[in-house]
C-alpha cells in the first residue's frame, strides 16, 4: 500500500511582535491565503519580507501552513 500526498492549499503567516503584556508575549497574525503550492520557501520568505516592511510591528516569525491530502493508491 503506496501512500501519495497532495498539496490541496497553501497559507503564509506572518506573525508580528506585539509586545509585553506584563510578562506575557503579545503576537498579531496575518494570513496570507491562495498562495501557489508550487512556491518555493525561499520566494515566500522573500514575499514575507516585503510585507512585513509595510506593517507598524516588527516581524517575529515566517511560517508556511500547509493543507495536504493523503490518498492510497
Amino acid at each position: 500500500m503506496a501512500v501519495v500526498d497532495i498539496k490541496e492549499s497553501v497559507k503564509l503567516k506572518l506573525e508580528l511582535d506585539g509586545g509585553m503584556d506584563g510578562d506575557k508575549q503579545i503576537i498579531k497574525s496575518k494570513v496570507f491565503s491562495k498562495v501557489k503550492p508550487t512556491a518555493e520557501s525561499e520566494a515566500l520568505y522573500g514575499v514575507a519580507k516585503s510585507l512585513a516592511a509595510l506593517q507598524t510591528l516588527p516581524l517575529s516569525k515566517v511560517k508556511r501552513l500547509e493543507e495536504i491530502q493523503l490518498i492510497e493508491e
